[in-house]
């Protein structure tokens, strides 16, 4: 019988460590995300209206790659915020529209439609995007942005 003790403690403290660990875990909240990603796009169409170049770069992180059409990648924010100084002469402004988002607390990625419009309200461009955002010190930015 004494044999049987450590086998039989053995598999009750095997067992018991097996316990699903994800049951205390918090669940992922969608819609605070989507309110996250909604008031970042209100900066970003706000950053573009008012032709702020530094605030449109702090939407961005320090790391980030922008992919900008018939254009090289354009790496890191400094770089970011100089290469729409030019585009902010055309631009008047600008409406997102997410159309899927998923991901979990720590990274985010969001899809969806954008509109520039010229100074007089007249439509400039229109296309798609996919941007995927990490939590940095609390705050959403955009790593990545094509």
């Amino acid at each position: 019988m004494k044999k049987l003790i450590l086998p039989i403690f053995c598999g009750v403290l095997l067992i018991s460590s097996c316990e699903n660990k994800t049951a205390n875990k918090v669940a992922f909240d969608s819609e605070a995300a989507k309110k996250d990603i909604e008031s970042w796009q209100e900066q970003f169409e706000t950053a573009v209206k008012n032709k702020d170049s530094v605030a449109f770069a702090n939407l961005y992180s320090e790391d980030a790659i922008r992919m900008v059409p018939n254009s090289t990648e354009i790496q890191g924010r400094s770089t970011i915020q100089s290469s729409v100084v030019e585009p902010f002469k055309f631009i008047g402004s600008t409406d997102l529209v997410t159309t899927d988002a998923f991901g979990n607390d720590s990274t985010l990625t969001c899809s969806g439609t954008y509109q520039h419009y010229l100074p007089d309200g007249s439509p400039l461009e229109k296309g798609k995007y996919i941007s995927i955002f990490k939590r940095i010190d609390g705050k959403l930015l955009v790593v990545r942005d094509i």
